[in-house]
């Protein structure tokens, strides 16, 4: 048995059937008003509904997917969400909560009370508004436009939650998590059961679980417990918003009213010693598959905010404008790029190290970013918090050994770089360039993407082909563009 669960705002795709080794899916994008969480709103549906139908595949299919846009502005299909949160949804269903402020300040550990600023979380488990940390000193900010409901008003819903139907006698489910929170972290948890993860951004990893944004998740649970009712507890583990959401995972014939404990609280923190949340550093794949130990370039990027509250870099002070979509195609003129501070431009079969230093001091406060790099994967070498003065991973790991992993780290598409509170931190990543192409690196948080934080890949563009003249800037397209 092999279940689906998304965590968070919204899922897209749509099943057709398959004509022979091809697999077609037609997406119609509308908007229409829909109460997810028991409030009604306006939003953008997939075939009419909320999360849509999964896109189903086997691997080696050939896929083609038709995108018809009826909503009321121009958009793409790659969404990751929303920042101001309201609930967390587990397949597209949930609840609106509120809770006490000074509970929810409660869940702070004392170590990181001073991120409070003194005052308490509010009835939606939000910082205060006026928080520096959150809105930074960068700029004056007008608090005052802010409506009152974005942070300090929270109206309770009663509307239906999620269930996850399983059969005991089946013995084990897999669940599949799928993160599309944003800029929450949902730290996951089943009452009285047990998770063991083995797949992570589809790469089987040994068994060894707090979800990141853009990133997907199996887990397998044994079906062991008498039959019943077990809530299944999504809570944002990030110190932005204290909130959590609920399912069930429902035995078939079970008692509904059974008892069950929980293993976290509503701000994902362990409630007894031997619970065990997934360490992604300590992923190794299932089997070996050891990177190269010779490195032909090596880019190091500051990362992280500047200049405005909502502005994001993932290279110095160089945010990648969302006006930069409508420029000249870079297909048609790749080596006019190859020195942007906007673009990585690579040969082909070449090994590549990125080195991530998320900037910061006393006065800032840096979520952790999950990043996501398009086309293959890349090896998460290692991660730390506290100042990089090196120039290369081999220079920093003759240093440092225990924080590199260069026998079997974890694969990864979406990997995410340690928070960073009044300080800095820093994340080191390797890749083989074996798949020309142009393509994006982003962060996955959506309001960190349009403020500028993505780079251009230029992989392979020794080798990349020539682009056909009715392609070009003299053709057909051209002329469009």
């Amino acid at each position: 048995m092999k279940l689906s669960t998304l965590l968070g705002f919204a899922g897209l795709g749509a099943a057709l059937p398959s004509l022979g080794s091809i697999k077609k899916f037609e997406l119609n994008l509308t908007w229409d008003t829909r109460a997810p969480d028991g409030v009604e709103r306006e939003q953008a549906l997939v075939n009419g509904q909320f999360p849509g139908p999964p896109l189903l595949m086997d691997e080696g299919d050939t896929v083609e997917v038709t995108v018809n846009n009826y909503l009321h502005y121009n958009t793409t299909i790659h969404y990751h969400g929303l920042e101001c949160t309201d609930s967390l949804l587990i397949n597209g269903r949930g609840r609106v909560r509120c809770v006490s402020p000074g509970y929810a300040s409660s869940l702070i550990p004392p170590t990181m009370l001073s991120l409070l600023q003194g005052k308490n979380y509010t009835v939606k488990g939000c910082l205060a508004l006026d928080n520096t940390y959150a809105q930074t000193t960068y700029a004056p900010h007008n608090l005052s436009a802010v409506p009152s409901t974005l942070y300090n008003e929270c109206n309770a819903t009663e509307a239906e939650e999620a269930v996850i139907d399983v059969e005991s006698w089946k013995g084990w489910a897999s669940l599949n998590f799928i993160g599309s929170a944003s800029i929450s972290v949902p730290t996951v948890s089943i009452n009285n059961h047990s998770m063991w993860v083995y797949e992570v951004d589809g790469q089987y990893i040994q068994p060894a679980l707090t979800v990141n944004n853009g990133g997907r998740y199996s887990a397998l649970v044994k079906l062991n417990n008498t039959a019943g009712d077990y809530p299944i507890i999504v809570a944002n583990s990030g110190l932005n918003q204290k909130l959590a959401g609920r399912a069930t995972l429902s035995y078939a014939n079970g008692d509904p009213n059974i008892g069950s404990t929980p293993s976290i609280n509503y701000g994902g923190n362990s409630l007894t010693s031997d619970v065990v949340v997934l360490d992604e550093s300590t992923i190794k794949p299932l089997v070996s598959n050891k990177p190269s130990q010779r490195v032909d370039e090596t880019y190091v990027l500051d990362i992280g905010r500047y200049e405005k509250a909502w502005r994001w870099s993932l290279n110095s002070n160089n945010a990648y404008n969302l006006a930069l979509e409508a420029e000249r195609p870079m297909l048609w003129d790749p080596k006019s790029y190859e020195n942007s501070s906007l673009v990585i431009a690579t040969k082909n079969n070449t090994w590549v190290d990125i080195i991530f230093k998320v900037v910061g001091d006393s006065t800032t406060l840096q979520p952790g970013h999950p990043l996501h790099k398009h086309s293959n994967p890349v090896y998460v070498l290692g991660s730390g918090t506290g100042e990089f003065n090196y120039t290369s991973v081999a220079e920093a790991a003759k240093e440092m050994p225990g924080m590199f992993n260069l026998v079997n780290p974890p694969m990864r598409d979406t990997f995410t770089s340690p928070a960073a509170f009044q300080g800095q931190a820093w994340m080191a990543i390797r890749y083989h360039v074996i798949n020309p192409g142009a393509f994006f690196m982003h962060c996955h948080i959506d309001p960190h993407l349009t403020g500028g934080m993505a780079l251009a890949m230029l992989d392979g563009v020794d080798v990349w082909p020539t682009v056909p003249a009715q392609y070009g800037p003299k053709g057909h397209w051209g002329n469009a563009a």
